[in-house]
């Protein structure tokens, strides 16, 4: 399964001559030899990290969540895919690692007039130009863009629950936000998927400042580490612990 698609509304042949015309030395993009073929697949080093690509006619894809882009992926009719190379497996856990696939996806969206953008992990699709600005501010030091790459379940009421995240640390949150609401408590979340995607996952239970004086947020990972419990103690319930 690839990681990440850039979805373009041309038809595949036109996909693989634009792909052909692209001034891949001046994107600072290196084509191994047994990529020049004409199934344009093959692989590919950006910023010293080696990716796989493969260039398809538009499939099924099964999105969670539309991100800044029109629900209806029939537009598309062509992707290319981008997976890691095979010296680099595993480095979805490597934060360094995965900035450099977000920024690939830039350069070459950008070249090949991408409309969106799918992210596997996070079953998530988003419009190009959200997903450009979002890992911009990213690479320029703000947020790691957790709504690109991470889905979100609000549908149980004072807990938000993440989908995807594992793929990036390990580990799934589950942050019970009561009496938040959803839309303010996506704050905490994307503070946390931040920490957890580019930290690592928390393996003992700790204590964490919250967004305003006083308030704290409890972390404690199940006996697995594989899920994140995420519990905010407001400023008075802290006080009168």
């Amino acid at each position: 399964m690839s990681v990440m698609s850039l979805l373009i509304t041309r038809s595949c042949a036109e996909l693989q001559l634009a792909w052909q015309s692209v001034a891949f030395e001046r994107l600072g993009i290196c084509l191994a030899r047994e990529s020049l073929d004409p199934e344009t697949s093959g692989l590919l080093t950006f910023q010293g990290v080696s990716f796989a690509f493969h260039i398809q006619a538009m499939a099924p894809l099964d999105v969670k969540n539309f991100v800044f882009c029109p629900a209806d992926s029939s537009r598309f009719h062509s992707a290319i895919h981008f997976d890691f190379g095979p010296s680099v497996r595993g480095g979805n856990r490597i934060p360094a690692v995965v900035k450099v696939l977000l920024q690939l996806g830039i350069s070459l969206g950008r070249a090949l007039q991408a409309e969106g953008v799918f992210w596997a992990p996070g079953s998530i699709m988003s419009g190009f130009d959200y997903y450009a600005e979002a890992v911009s501010q990213y690479i320029n030091g703000a947020a790691f863009p957790a709504l690109l790459c991470v889905d979100f379940d609000t549908s149980d009421t004072g807990v938000v629950r993440s989908h995807g995240l594992h793929w990036l640390c390990g580990q799934e949150l589950a942050f019970e936000h009561a009496p938040l609401t959803s839309n303010i408590a996506m704050r905490y979340v994307v503070r946390l998927v931040h920490d957890l995607a580019t930290k690592g996952l928390v393996d003992q239970k700790m204590h964490v400042p919250g967004m305003t004086v006083g308030e704290t947020v409890s972390l404690t990972p199940d006996g697995h580490n594989k899920l994140l419990s995420a519990r905010l103690i407001l400023a008075d319930e802290s006080a009168s612990g």
